[in-house]
């Protein structure tokens, strides 16, 4: 069979023209790479589907670079310049990225699982559909980020800023999200089940049925975002919740746990609060004046220019809490303050107002107690020794394992007190009235 040729020479010239257009692609890339090697500078560089893997570019300037389906799989690319790169499907697994800049970058479908991210601008870039599995993303920028559809199960999100990002149907499940800021972010049915959301904050965040959220969390959503009002929080557990800013006044929060919890600036003013746990809690600014914290535990809470006029702290744990100056605290819980945190070893306390106080563990070594009212107070495992005590009243008060030692009990009150394991050797209980209502008889002075 004889086979007729095209008559035109076209075709054959176009194909000759692709294959040298080809080889002409090829050396100008090839000469982009070793301009890139040679110094670090390749802005607008067209490096699609380079192969460099492992490679060392930290510092280097490829800003608007065409990195098209390139593998930069763990390279160095710490502090690169890489703004409105196009790393669309690039392979940037396990790459080095701490601190780069990808400012409006296009990252749409690269791979970057288990990549280091951390301090990196991210400001507007897209992420779309991305793969940042297991990415460590501490500190990163990623205001106005596009990250619709992207996979970020088991990212470190530590501290970093998602303000205004778009989240639509991302998979957060067990990312660590503390300290982050996702006001303002679109997490329409992105799923966060076992996401870590301790401080995070959730203000004007959007939501629908479809987001999937352990019931902690979408409980501090809620309150953050359609208030308080109706809502009952007795022993609801917020530990650890960002609820900065937010009027809790006059709320029952009765037994809650609040331990670790972001209260800055919050408004707990009349608040029930008893037995509530704020142990670490950060309580900067926040108006608790009438707040009743009886049995309350602030240890170590972070109290400064805090507003407690007017507040009930009966037996509340004031051990370790932080005041300063501009903390607004009555004379009573002040003294209470100082004595649990500095001791009272020789202070003159005669006639001190210690009733219902949490004086637990405190050092009153040789102090001056005398008339002082300590009914109902919580001395367990305090240290009393050779404490003047003439005519305290220590009725209903609990001295378990209390130190009084040496100390002069002379014609104090301890009807109702607990001494269980307290030690009273060589103490002066002279007058004194007892646990069970009968006063103590003194001792006849031996014959000279």
């Amino acid at each position: 069979m004889k086979i007729s040729l095209p008559l035109s020479p076209l075709p054959y010239l176009a194909i000759i023209a692709l294959f040298y257009l080809g080889d002409s692609v090829q050396a100008a890339k090839e000469q982009d790479i070793d301009k890139l090697f040679e110094t670090g500078e390749c802005p607008a560089c067209n490096l699609q589907q380079v192969r460099l893997g492992g490679e060392r570019l930290n510092g280097v300037n490829l800003e608007g670079a065409n990195l098209l389906e390139a593998d930069l799989n763990d390279a160095n690319l710490q502090d690169a310049r890489l703004s409105g790169a196009n790393l669309v499907e690039a392979n940037l697994r396990s790459a080095k990225l701490i601190s780069a800049n990808l400012f409006r970058a296009n990252l749409q479908n690269a791979d970057l699982q288990e990549s280091d991210l951390k301090e990196a601008n991210l400001k507007s870039a897209n992420l779309r559909r991305t793969n940042l599995s297991k990415a460590k993303l501490e500190g990163a920028s990623l205001q106005d980020a596009n990250l619709e559809s992207a996979n970020l199960q088991q990212a470190d999100l530590n501290h970093a800023q998602l303000t205004n990002a778009a989240l639509e149907r991302a998979n957060l499940q067990e990312a660590n999200l503390e300290s982050a800021s996702l006001k303002g972010t679109n997490l329409k049915g992105a799923n966060l089940k076992g996401a870590k959301l301790f401080r995070t904050d959730l203000r004007a965040t959007q939501f629908n049925s479809q987001t999937i959220l352990d019931s902690k969390w979408l409980l501090v959503w809620e309150l953050v975002n359609q208030g308080v009002e109706g809502r009952d929080l007795t022993q609801a557990d917020l530990a650890g919740a960002n609820l900065e800013g937010l009027n809790l006044a006059g709320a029952n929060l009765a037994g809650a746990n609040l331990a670790e919890a972001y209260l800055f600036i919050v408004n707990l003013r009349g608040a029930n609060l008893t037995g509530t746990t704020l142990t670490n809690t950060e309580l900067r600014y926040a108006d608790l004046s009438n707040a009743d914290l009886t049995n309350a535990d602030l240890g170590n809470a972070e109290l400064g220019n805090v507003n407690l006029n007017g507040a009930n702290l009966a037996n509340a744990n004031l051990r370790t809490a932080k005041i300063n100056e501009e903390t607004v605290l009555d004379p009573k819980w002040r003294l209470v303050w100082e004595i649990v945190n500095q001791g009272a070893e020789d202070r003159n306390l005669r006639g001190a107002n210690l009733f219902n106080a949490n004086l637990k563990g405190a050092n009153f070594r040789r102090a001056k107690l005398s008339g002082a009212s300590l009914f109902q107070a919580d001395l367990s495992g305090a240290n009393l020794e050779g404490a003047t005590l003439f005519e305290a009243d220590l009725s209903e008060a609990n001295l378990k394992g209390a130190n009084l030692e040496r100390a002069n009990l002379e014609d104090a009150n301890l009807k109702g007190a607990s001494l269980e394991g307290a030690n009273l050797n060589q103490a002066n209980l002279c007058g004194a009235i007892m646990p069970d209502g009968t006063e103590h008889t003194c001792q006849p002075t031996p014959k000279q």
